[in-house]
């Protein structure tokens, strides 16, 4: 993978997630939305993402030399991100 078109991609979708989670954000505040689990699992994962994105992206700005190490933890802490808030807004 070239180091270049990765850390375009990531920024990408650190900008596509967070674009996501404000519009999440103005639809439960404009609909007056309670804030009950159910309500939040969905935005705090785009949330989530975006952070993460963006802490990945520097770290391999730093040490390039590692780009394979941080993206599998990357998508190994996105993935169980993900799969937990998908069983707490499924549950709650």
């Amino acid at each position: 993978m070239e180091l270049e078109s990765v850390q375009n991609v990531l920024t990408s979708l650190m900008i596509l997630s967070f674009l996501i989670f404000g519009g999440l954000a103005l639809v439960i505040q404009t609909t007056h939305t309670p804030l009950s689990p159910r309500a939040v699992a969905l935005p705090f994962v785009f949330l989530f993402i975006s952070i993460m994105t963006f802490v990945v992206s520097g770290s391999i700005e730093d040490n390039p030399a590692m780009l394979r190490r941080y993206l599998t933890q990357w998508l190994s802490a996105c993935a169980f991100v993900v799969l937990f808030s998908a069983i707490v807004f499924t549950l709650a």
